[in-house]
Parts: structure tokens; sequence; C-alpha cells
């Protein structure tokens, strides 16, 4: 059977016992013939395209670390879930009815340690375990959007998912969860992961970066995964109010852990972030990182930090990024494009030693660079100048 079909044979379904659903028990699977197995059934399918998907994380180092986490969140429950680490530069995480973790690279990019991580997946669990997919399941029957929603979604800043993830995803937004049971699994998240000693504070963290990213284009619409959720501001007043009521206690953050665990992937990521071309909400996003960075990360903040600022390159955007280039290439494990672009920056002010010197250590850093030959003549040129 296709997956529009088991959808289609669901919506023909009935199921008044689906508000008054008790909580999934760790290893409770659906009564057969009932809406929620063949809602089961159809994201099983779902899944199956997503196991084969170009946009899946491989790396087992990243998937074993943010797996290990989520099994520190949902207990008894780990055996049931299955993670997928997803490449594409927007923030979300969700959790399917049949126990699927979606993990976007958008969203782990944004993080700053592993209470937030914990966090977020806490409240995705919180989902999956009241199940609150029959409750909105049961209301997007009766929307005209819901056929619509099976097929392709396409993401601000032009990213395109199709098959199982798009599904996926797209059965999350269609279903469009009550306030009520958004501010459930804020709170069943929220209890989850303080329980385990993590930091109280990290919803509030999360939440007033979001808050500052969403106003810094007043232009920009919100993603697709922020229709399904209650505003932010109101996420981040719950969030506080919930943080202030836990009694003070040596809570964990795990910042170095966290930052050992995505840092072989940061350059990749915000090269995609920048990529989206969304200049504004990328600048605060990426100077929130900055501020709040590991020493050993600030110089790669910095340079994509200058990048962006370059790229828009209005008002005093060219001055704040050579001032970035600069600070980057000062501190240790610079990234090799910041020599290069801050080598550029010093052949435009006829600095032609400095220029050349920068240059020969962005090819020392980077021997395989494609631009390698125009490099080399740059530096023939600049060491003929007196």
């Amino acid at each position: 059977m296709s997956l529009r079909a088991a959808l289609l044979l669901a919506l023909a379904a009935c199921a008044p016992d689906a508000a008054a659903a008790e909580a999934l028990r760790a290893g409770e699977k659906p009564v057969p013939g009932s809406t929620e197995a063949e809602l089961w059934y159809g994201m099983d399918q779902a899944e199956k395209d997503i196991q084969a998907s170009p946009y899946v994380v491989r790396d087992p180092a990243l998937n074993a670390y943010t797996r290990r986490v989520l099994c520190d969140v949902v207990g008894d429950y780990c055996p049931d879930m299955r993670l997928y680490i997803i490449d594409v530069p927007v923030f979300n995480a969700s959790m399917a009815p049949n126990g699927a973790v979606l993990v976007f690279t958008g969203a782990l990019l944004r993080m700053q340690d592993e209470s937030e991580l914990a966090l977020v997946l806490g409240h995705e669990f919180a989902h999956f375990r009241q199940r609150h997919s029959l409750q909105g399941w049961e209301k997007a029957k009766r929307t005209s959007a819901f056929l619509a929603t099976f097929g392709v979604l396409t993401w601000a800043g032009g990213v395109g998912l199709a098959g199982g993830i798009a599904q996926m995803v797209g059965l999350a937004n269609v279903m469009q969860f009550s306030r009520e049971n958004e501010r459930e699994s804020d709170d069943i998240g929220f209890r989850l992961v303080t329980a385990r000693g993590y930091d109280p504070q990290a919803g509030a963290r999360v939440w007033e970066r979001m808050l500052r990213e969403e106003t810094a284009d007043p232009r920009r619409r919100h993603d697709p995964v922020f229709a399904s959720h209650p505003k932010t501001s109101e996420r981040l007043d719950d969030m506080r109010a919930a943080a202030a009521r836990v009694p003070p206690g040596d809570y964990a953050r795990h910042q170095a852990r966290y930052a050992a665990a995505v840092r072989p992937h940061l350059a990749a990521w915000l090269d995609a972030e920048l990529g989206k071309r969304t200049f504004a909400t990328s600048i605060r996003m990426i100077d929130d990182l900055r501020l709040a960075s590991a020493p050993e990360l600030l110089a790669t903040y910095e340079f994509y930090l200058a990048e962006a600022h370059r790229r828009r390159n209005r008002d005093d955007d060219r001055a704040r990024a050579d001032a970035l280039y600069a600070s980057a290439v000062g501190r240790p494990e610079a990234p090799a494009g910041a020599w290069r672009e801050y080598g550029l920056v010093l052949k435009r002010r006829g600095q032609a030693a400095e220029a050349a010197a920068h240059l020969q250590r962005y090819l020392q850093l980077a021997p395989e660079a494609k631009d390698r030959l125009f490099i080399e003549n740059d530096i023939r040129e600049l060491e003929k100048r007196p």
C-alpha cells in the first residue's frame, strides 16, 4: 500500500477515543485496525524513505552523541526511538507518532550546549508519549489543507524537501497541536530534563535567541516549523516562569561536550546558513553564538559573521567584516578562509608585504584550495611591489 493510500485510509477511519487517549507506555504499539495504527503505518512508510535520503547525516560520532542525549531524556522509551539528523539549515526537531525522531542541523547549529538539546528533545518526546498526534490528526482530517500536506515542502531560503522528510514534517505542521498540547509538552519536557540534572535556564536561553532571530528582520516570514507552535514570546515567558520555580542547585550545561560533538560540522552548517541569504537573521544568530562561544570556536564564528556582513554589503558591513577578519586571524585555529579574506583586505589597503604573508598562510592551511592559482598570482604581484 502506498503512503498516500495509507493516509487516506486513516482519513476514513474514526477514532472517538483519540482525545481521551492515555499516555503511551514504553514498548507499547497501537491497537491493530485503529486510527493510531494506520497513522503509525503511514509514518513507517515515510521512515523507509528517510532511511535512504541524501539529507540524512551519517556521521557515526554525531549520531551516537545525539542519541545518547535522547536516551538520557526518554529513559525506558529509548528502544522505541530511531534518530535521524537531517542536513537542512533551519531550526526544527520533531518526533513522529511511530517514534522516528528528526533533528535538523539548523537546530544543532543554534544550540549552545547539551542542556538545550535535551530540552528540545524532551519537548518532542512529550508529544509522542502523550499521543498528541492523534488529537491533531482528527483536527487535520477536517481541513482542506490535509491532502496538500504530503508533497514537497519549500522552506525559507529556498530549501526544498520531498519524500518521507516532507511527509513527516508536513504532518506535524498540518496537525497544529493545540496550545494546551504545546504547554503540556513544554512542561513535561522541562521536568524530564531538570530531573536529569540539566540546567533549567536552557529553555529561556533557546527562546530568547530565537526571538532575537525572528525579530532581526521584520520583513522575514516565520519558517513553517514555527507555524504549529505558540508565539516565541509566549514560550519564552513560560520557560522563564518554569525556571524560576526550580530551587537553586548544581545543574549541568555540558558546553564543552556539546562543542566537541558539533565542532567537525560547524563550517558546513554555517556555509549552509549563509547560503540561505537571510543575512539579517543569520548575523543575529551567528553573533549570539560568538558571544557565548568556547574559546576554540571563537575564530570560526568571527569568520562566518564577517562573511555574512561582507555578502550583505550594506551600510557599514564592509568595515565590520574587515574588523572581524582581523580579529579571527589573531586567534588560534582561525579558518583558512579568514587568512585569505584578511589578506585581500590588506591588499586593498596597499599593505603589500602583510597581504602576501596572509595569503601565503591561507595556501599553507588550504593546499588544495580551488582558487590556488589566483591567490599565487596575487602573491607574485604583491611581492613585486616596493
